[in-house]
């Protein structure tokens, strides 16, 4: 099982629970992103929890085999747009 770390501040700011990011994390579509300033691979996972809010979520890939989750908020227009594309 891989290890996941929260940004909490992104959490508390956008009232996302780490369940929901979870959730999100594990069933939602990913979209590629530029490598963090440390040089890790990044995506951005949308999909719905289970309560139906549609969220975005970013993960960075951490050294040592850890994810980040550095970025939750309710899905933007442009992922939304971009998830309903991939349905």
């Amino acid at each position: 099982m891989v290890k996941v770390t929260y940004n909490y501040e992104s959490l508390d700011k956008h009232g996302v629970t780490e369940q929901e990011a979870d959730e999100v994390y594990a069933t939602g579509k990913d979209f590629d992103l530029e490598p963090s300033s440390s040089g890790n691979d990044r995506i951005m996972v949308v999909g719905w929890t289970a309560a139906g809010r549609l969220l975005e979520v970013g993960i960075e890939y951490m050294p040592h085999g850890h994810d980040h989750i550095f970025h939750t908020s309710d899905a933007t227009k442009p992922y939304c747009e971009l998830f309903e594309k991939e349905k």
